[in-house]
């Protein structure tokens, strides 16, 4: 005798086993979780972006990256720095923390203008990401110390000291009336120094910058005179 009522459950579990495995869903070949692509980009606010600084000098702020994956920041992916306009970004490589934000300290190159450095990971969206600064020329180094002058007297006698200095174009210098010195100007043979103004009692004091080179000659209507003569002195002025 055949036992077909025997078949039916065997014929329904086989059915049951070709559906789980036919053609619907993906069949286990989507991407596992966790391995959404890493994305890099500014940050909304820090970014270090469009500074200005001096030529051959560091920037006020770093300049950073947020790296994430999935919209949620990732720690530990490596970033690389460089600059093509002869600075550097210090250090050349770093990692992200725990907000997803690696940053450098950028050193800019040379020359002045616009320079740029990128930042780059390895296989992220959005790499390289690129910082632009503008260098400014840092100008001529200050002049040498200015010069100051003593007027003194009349104990023990009525004198500038030192009489005679030496400076560069554009810079000052000073007289300086201490307290005991009674009665002295300063007044040019020519046209520079201006005048210091009347006869005056310290402590007081008088500056003069000078723009052109030359030889000044100056001294102190009341104890002095013009040509070198008494309470006088010169001003040497080099270009």
């Amino acid at each position: 005798m055949c036992n077909c009522g025997s078949l039916i459950p065997s014929a329904v579990l086989i059915a049951l086993v070709a559906g789980c495995g036919g053609d619907g869903g993906d069949g286990g070949s989507g991407p596992p979780p966790g391995e959404d692509p890493l994305v890099m980009a500014k940050p909304t606010s820090g970014s270090g972006d469009n500074q200005t600084g001096v030529v051959g000098n560091r920037l006020a702020a770093p300049i950073q990256v947020i790296v994430t994956r999935g919209g949620v920041p990732e720690e530990g992916v490596v970033v690389t720095w460089a600059t093509p306009d002869g600075g550097l970004v210090a250090p050349p490589t770093s990692n992200t923390q725990a907000d997803g934000i690696a940053g450098g300290l950028w050193d800019l190159g040379p020359e002045p203008g616009t320079q740029t450095a990128t930042a780059a990971v390895n296989g992220a969206d959005g790499s390289p990401v690129t910082f632009t600064a503008t260098a400014e020329d840092a100008g001529p180094p200050p002049p040498p110390p200015s010069a100051t002058i003593q007027v003194l007297g009349p104990t023990p006698e009525n004198r500038f000291e030192p009489a005679d200095v030496t400076i560069q174009v554009g810079q000052t210098v000073k007289w300086n009336w201490p307290s005991g010195s009674l009665q002295h100007n300063v007044v040019p043979d020519g046209d520079d120094p201006a005048p210091s103004g009347p006869l005056a009692n310290g402590p007081e004091e008088y500056s003069f910058t000078f723009t052109s080179a030359g030889t000044f000659a100056f001294y102190c209507a009341n104890h002095g005179g013009p040509g070198g003569s008494g309470m006088s002195g010169t001003v040497t002025v080099n270009p």
